[in-house]
């Protein structure tokens, strides 16, 4: 197995082109091998990870709580106490089982993949806004998700991926929103 830590997750994910705009947090990664050539099965954490500049959703729905408005004023970005996340790294691509990112002003949760030949993302989530009090609904819901949130799919060149967010989808509680979710995409043959 690999593990790699770091004090400065930020540097990272900006030195390996993830996320240009992370900032600051503490990682840790683990990869361990599964059967077949370059697969393995990875889980990554990281705390108090900042985003700043980050996608116009993101920063739109952070504004609506106190929190996240505070926090885009004083220029730190988003701040994501804990970032996690279960995965398959293949020579093809990675499937993201599950993840999730919540901080004060924001939940999200996402599971998809990417294939690393096109460049190309099919993910889905729910976005949570003011996760601070949104999120006390989470013993009901998946992690990162609060009991009231925005379900989106991403498609397309992660470089420019086209967005889509169902706003009815805030209406229905966070208990009940596995009866509607889709199976999560799948990486091609």
């Amino acid at each position: 197995a690999v593990r790699l830590q770091a004090a400065d997750a930020g540097a990272v994910l900006r030195s390996s082109g993830l996320l240009d705009s992370a900032r600051q947090g503490v990682l840790d990664l683990t990869l361990v091998p599964l059967p077949g050539e370059g697969r393995y099965d990875g889980r990554l954490a990281i705390s108090n990870l900042r985003l700043s500049g980050a996608p116009v959703l993101a920063e739109l729905l952070s504004a609506i709580s106190v929190v996240g408005l505070l926090e885009q004023l004083d220029g730190q970005g988003i701040l994501f106490n804990e970032v996690t996340g279960e995965f398959t790294l293949e020579p093809r691509g990675i499937t993201l089982r599950r993840g999730s990112a919540t901080g004060s002003s924001l939940g999200v949760s996402m599971a998809g993949v990417y294939d690393l030949r096109s460049k190309v993302l099919d993910m889905q989530g729910t976005i949570s806004p003011i996760y601070v009090l949104n999120g006390i609904g989470q013993i009901f819901t998946r992690k990162g998700e609060g009991l009231f949130g925005f379900n989106y799919r991403m498609t397309g060149l992660a470089s420019d991926p086209d967005m889509q967010v169902n706003p009815l989808s805030i209406l229905t509680p966070g208990m009940f929103r596995d009866l509607f979710r889709a199976a999560p995409p799948k990486l091609a043959e």
